[in-house]
């Protein structure tokens, strides 16, 4: 690029763009950000009142998240960093069993499926470890190699139907929302790969502080709504604020909000092969409801709920932020705050019906008693999170397209966001930080 043309505009302070902002002011150009809500950290925003905060949407990072690390320590927040104990109750009808991620005691006594299996599972794992430098959880082009099928049908197809049905499904829906028939087993593969010391972390004030410290010293608009974006030389963004309505222009713009954003903003333009995949991208519908009940009541519980095997649920996940990790929550004295997430058909079917907030999280809650029938009745509504967007879907072939696609741009126009990468917090990191090195010409190394 043109080093004379220093200034860039990003819009969107999530992950990615959080990183886009942070690497480019580092390399020495003009950064402008704007955010349409009151807050950065996009998908990683918290909620907070007077009683309770916690995250609504990604909550963990990994041991195998290098970006992350490397910025946790250059960023000097190493004394931030909670390990979360990763011990689930796995549900199947009536059965509930203990697993803990990454134990190989708790993988082999689990009560759904025969020892045969297991063997299976634990070969075709030791074969993936094995493999870990060919593979990467966020690399488009390393994901490319592997994005062949979806992953119940590579599941099913490799291992066998239990493993796919008891093993792998609990290991991906209930984080993700979306089904395991309609995704790319890609980076299903490389987190395989990785269970056998996998390691969960988070934040005490949680995850959207690696947003908050990678913008630290960025020019920052909150409540900013773009209206309109053109090109004649520059690039030219109408915004509005809640005080006045302004236009900006920059050298580059950088375009760090989900694919859905982008199509809106810039649908005339977007007629080369990344505008159509970028129009093409798709994302998972999540309910996230949270509620307050009696400490007293969860004796003998488990920190998480999943569901497992091939019944039929609504539930995603229970959670019971207390039992998970009490440092990085806030909770009144005497209560425990439960999050209960619902998968992505029966959220969307919610989400568009007419139903109130107070009607839904009565619903919820009912599911979640159905779920888990020694879940009291008596409970306080806290808050509703209700997304139609909140994963990006990795159909079967996205990858391989997105690695296709992943030196393009729209002229001075960029893009960076987990739907070109892995739907993480990793790869929002990770795309931020390749798009700036491309408007930079500057090389990384991972």
């Amino acid at each position: 690029m043109n080093k004379a043309e220093k200034n860039v505009v990003v819009i969107g302070a999530g992950p990615a763009g959080a990183a886009a902002a942070y690497y480019l002011q580092k390399d020495g150009y003009e950064v402008t950000v704007l955010e349409k809500e009151s807050f950065v950290g996009g998908r990683t925003h918290g909620y907070e009142n007077e009683q309770v905060r916690f995250d609504t949407g990604a909550s963990f990072f990994t041991n195998f998240y290098p970006l992350l690390k490397e910025l946790v320590k250059k960023l000097e927040i190493e004394d931030e960093v909670i390990e979360l104990e990763r011990r689930v109750g796995l549900k199947y009808n009536e059965q509930i069993a203990e697993f803990k991620f990454g134990s190989f005691r708790s993988f082999w006594n689990l009560p759904f499926i025969e020892a045969r299996d297991k063997w299976i599972m634990l070969w075709n794992t030791i074969k993936l470890s094995l493999q870990r430098g060919k593979l990467d959880l966020v690399s488009p082009d390393k994901l490319a190699a592997i994005d062949d099928e979806s992953i119940a049908d590579w599941a099913t197809n490799s291992m066998s139907y239990k493993i796919y049905h008891f093993l792998i499904k609990p290991g991906v829906e209930p984080f993700w929302y979306f089904s395991c028939e309609d995704v790319s087993r890609a980076m299903t593969t490389v987190l395989q790969a990785r269970a056998a010391d996998a390691k969960f972390y988070t934040f005490k004030h949680g995850m959207a502080r690696i947003s908050e410290k990678l913008l630290e010293n960025c020019k920052v608009h909150l409540n900013a709504n773009v209206n309109a974006i053109s090109v004649n030389g520059n690039v030219e963004i109408n915004y509005s604020t809640k005080e006045k309505t302004e236009k900006i222009k920059t050298d580059y713009l950088v375009m760090a909000t989900p694919a859905t954003v982008s199509s809106k903003l810039l649908n005339s333009q977007l007629n080369n092969p990344l505008g159509t995949f970028i129009k093409s991208q798709k994302y998972v519908h999540n309910i996230h409801a949270a509620y307050l009940i009696d400490e007293g009541e969860i004796s003998g519980f488990h920190a998480y709920y999943y569901p497992c095997g091939d019944w039929n649920t609504p539930i995603g996940a229970i959670v019971f932020h207390k039992l998970k990790c009490p440092e990085s929550i806030k909770a009144p004295h005497g209560k425990e705050l439960v999050s209960i997430y619902l998968l992505d058909e029966p959220s969307k079917a919610i989400i568009n019906s007419n139903k109130n907030d107070h009607e839904i999280m009565n619903e919820v809650w009912e599911m979640a008693c159905d779920f888990l029938p020694k879940l009291t009745k008596i409970k306080e509504n806290v808050t509703i999170i209700k997304r139609r967007e909140a994963i990006p879907l990795h159909e079967v072939g996205r990858y391989k397209q997105a690695n296709q696609l992943k030196n393009e741009s729209l002229g001075k126009i960029f893009f960076t966001g987990d739907y070109l990468s892995c739907a993480t917090v990793e790869g929002g990191l990770r795309s931020g930080r390749w798009v700036a090195s491309k408007i930079s010409n500057k090389e990384i190394t991972f």
